[in-house]
């Protein structure tokens, strides 16, 4: 991913939130910042401090040397061995199944939302 060398960190932030599939203001909700502030740091019109590089690595498993530099894998090494387990075993299951934990995850991240 040696392209993602040249954007800048701005970029990055963008970059990934594509990646995700998450609007700004589904991003914005999940690292508990507002969509405002998303725009911003996507346009580059605020600056990407360690608070924010902080909320974006610890919420979405990602390297803070990407976002930083674009050197080095996207996601920690952890969080990429906990995906990989997780869509194989997701693989497994029957396609009744992966539709039953699809909806239990929903379920989740509704009660979490709720949790605040």
């Amino acid at each position: 991913m040696d392209e993602e060398a040249n954007l800048t960190a701005s970029q990055r932030v963008k970059f990934l939130r594509k990646e995700l599939k998450l609007t700004q203001a589904e991003f914005a909700k999940l690292i508990s910042v507002s969509t405002s502030l998303i725009t911003y740091l996507e346009q580059g019109k605020r600056t990407l401090n360690d608070r924010y590089i902080k909320l974006i690595c610890d919420s979405f498993g990602v390297n803070s040397q990407w976002i930083k530099t674009g050197k080095g894998s996207l996601y920690n090494e952890e969080k990429e061995a906990r995906v990989s387990k997780l869509l194989a075993l997701f693989k497994g299951l029957k396609p009744r199944y992966q539709q039953f934990v699809l909806k239990q995850i929903e379920e989740f991240l509704k009660m979490q939302d709720e949790e605040g």
